[in-house]
């Protein structure tokens, strides 16, 4: 009896061993459950139950049977059955470091995700700062919210570094080269409403030489459904009312970012305002070049400071 019981024993405190050992996950580790295991190899959830019952995807089981997954898990696993992963994954996933970049945009990781576009936009690598954008916007994740929590931090540590004195001219014009490039190519990936609810013109003024911005707000337009017309950097504002007159816009969108003559931007703001009165076109505006413009005019609607705005306005 004594003996028995002492089997009982052994084997109670075995299993209590067991459990406090699966309850004692690593917390200097990222683990993930099976949902999003399946998302990032872009398979099914059964795909993922069935391979770590056949053990061919190593997993840390949880007390209460759950499956969650190291990054280093994904990684031998991907090296082992390659052919087993769709081409078709929105990042795709080649190797360990493309794991955790794929971890954090299914997280939503922002702060992860600026420090690594931007030090790839620094390094020129188009298609590393792509895989990131295409995957956020392939993922669901809203394009205002895309530009608002991830490029606009980009570009304005670019910025801040090229200030300070941490980049060079040359450098950061080929960094902010590189993050212009990929909202190009991105702008391909939009899908775009084919019924328009209205015309949209996207307007620089003579001195701006900074677009990026209001390609940004372009690119937001379109996914709404209006027709945009974009003028790019340094745009005259002679003979502009023909322009209005030929694609009969219903909205102006200005960008300024920075007003090196006050008195001549001043002067072409009030043209605008004065045409698309005329016009009956609404006029909104952004950027800081606007604290120093005057902007009090009856056809301005909305001062617009985020993406977001944007897309609601």
């Amino acid at each position: 009896m004594n003996h028995l019981n002492n089997v009982k024993k052994c084997t109670v405190t075995k299993f209590l061993l067991i459990s406090k050992r699966k309850k004692q996950m690593n917390p200097d580790f990222q683990y993930f459950n099976s949902e999003e295991a399946a998302k990032i190899l872009n398979v099914n959830v059964s795909s993922i139950k069935r391979w770590t019952d056949e053990g061919e995807l190593e997993c840390v089981k949880t007390v209460g049977g759950h499956r969650k997954f190291l990054i280093q898990h994904l990684a031998k696993f991907l090296e082992r059955h390659q052919t087993k992963i769709s081409k078709a994954n929105i990042f795709p996933v080649e190797n360990e470091t493309d794991l955790e970049i794929s971890l954090h945009i299914l997280r939503g990781d922002y702060q992860f995700l600026i420090n690594y576009v931007y030090e790839q936009a620094r390094l020129c690598a188009r298609i590393q700062v792509q895989r990131v954008l295409n995957g956020l916007y392939l993922g669901q994740t809203p394009l205002y919210t895309i530009y608002d929590k991830l490029v606009t931090p980009v570009l304005y540590q670019v910025g801040d570094r090229w200030e300070k004195g941490e980049l060079t001219i040359i450098e950061e014009h080929l960094t902010t080269q590189t993050i212009r490039d990929c909202l190009i190519r991105l702008q391909g990936v939009l899908q775009l409403p084919t019924q328009k609810i209205g015309k949209a013109l996207c307007l620089m003024m003579s001195t701006e030489l900074h677009d990026i911005a209001l390609k940004m707000v372009d690119h937001i337009l379109e996914i709404r459904g209006f027709q945009t017309y974009y003028s790019g950097q340094l745009t005259p504002s002679i003979k502009i009312e023909k322009v209005f007159e030929t694609f009969r816009p219903d909205r102006i969108y200005i960008s300024s970012t920075s007003v090196p003559d006050l008195n001549i931007a001043q002067a072409e703001f009030d043209k605008i305002c004065y045409i698309s009165a005329a016009h009956k076109a609404k006029v909104f505006i952004g950027g800081r070049g606007f604290n120093m413009i005057e902007h009090q005019h009856p056809a301005v609607a909305k001062r617009i400071f985020t993406f977001e705005d944007a897309y609601l306005t």
